[in-house]
């Protein structure tokens, strides 16, 4: 009886998935028709802004994913396995909760120019932001917390926190037990996770309104512009640039399964060589702070 139960269960899932999936065969069709025309990718790929709004996406995307996942390792090899560790998930929800165009909005009124950064300090005068930098921090920042709320379940689940202490009392550093033990089990239970930060990174409009480049902006709000607009040739560069982001997700998570697969092939084997604890005061500092950010 437990065969058919989870033959069951398994076509359920698949159904439910499908469902929510159906809605955009439609827009998929949409992207396919101007997709079979050349005329329709040269005349985006001439297009003025599309190779500067591509390099700004690409730009911010890269600094949000890789920004996020570089706080949540420095945050787990500073804090885990400790009641710190569990003090800080307890204080997640307060940046969870807070709205991302909130949280870009005050960004913004923090280090725009006349923002109350440079009333405080008049000879700070933000540069030009035409690559997303600043885009791509915040959205680190704010990504961070959602990985760190995956990541404590993950090392819930995962029963690690004893091996970690066994490794600790044998003298290895947080980082050594960070290398051997929590990345090589924690880094592909989270890749759904850090897929779907790419994925709304790259996609992200309001947030890029408020704090990313402006002229030209990121390619997911010169799409949503291009869509918007009643001309025909103007929604079908919409429709293309939508696919170009789609294919930009596609090369980056096989480019990141390649890294993780060279990576896998790098570590090498324990030869019982201690390293010295270092003072963890990054990974400390962002999980003393970045509770803060919900309420401020």
């Amino acid at each position: 009886m437990a065969a058919p139960l989870r033959h069951a269960l398994r076509l359920l899932a698949w159904a439910a998935v499908a469902l929510l999936y159906l809605p955009l065969l439609p827009a998929a069709a949409l992207m396919a028709l101007p997709a079979l025309r050349r005329a329709r990718w040269l005349s985006l790929f001439a297009d003025p802004q599309f190779s500067q709004a591509l390099a700004a996406t690409l730009v911010s995307t890269l600094l949000s994913v890789g920004g996020a996942l570089i706080i949540t390792l420095a945050v787990v090899a500073a804090l885990w396995p400790s009641g710190g560790w569990r003090r800080l998930a307890a204080r997640l929800p307060l940046l969870l909760a807070v709205p991302h165009v909130a949280f870009a909005t005050a960004a913004l009124l923090l280090f725009a120019d006349g923002g109350w950064l440079s009333r405080l300090l008049p000879f700070f005068t933000p540069q030009v932001d035409r690559y997303g930098i600043g885009l791509g921090l915040a959205m680190a920042l704010k990504e961070s917390a959602f990985l760190l709320w995956v990541v404590y379940g993950l090392l819930g689940e995962k029963r690690l926190a004893g091996q970690a202490t066994v490794l600790k009392s044998l003298g290895y550093g947080r980082w050594q037990c960070l290398k051997w033990l929590v990345l090589p089990t924690l880094l592909p239970a989270l890749s759904i996770a850090l897929l779907a930060t790419a994925a709304w990174s790259l996609s992200a409009v309001d947030v890029a309104l408020v704090i990313g480049p402006g002229n030209p902006p990121t390619l997911a709000v010169l799409a949503w512009q291009w869509l918007s607009q009643g001309d025909e040739i103007q929604q079908a560069k919409g429709a293309l640039a939508s696919l170009v982001l789609l294919l930009t997700l596609a090369i980056m998570a096989l480019a990141a399964w390649g890294v993780w697969r060279l990576w896998r092939r790098r570590i090498p084997q324990v030869q019982g060589i201690r390293h010295p604890q270092p003072r963890a005061l990054a990974g400390k500092s962002f999980a003393l702070l970045l509770p803060l950010c919900g309420v401020a």
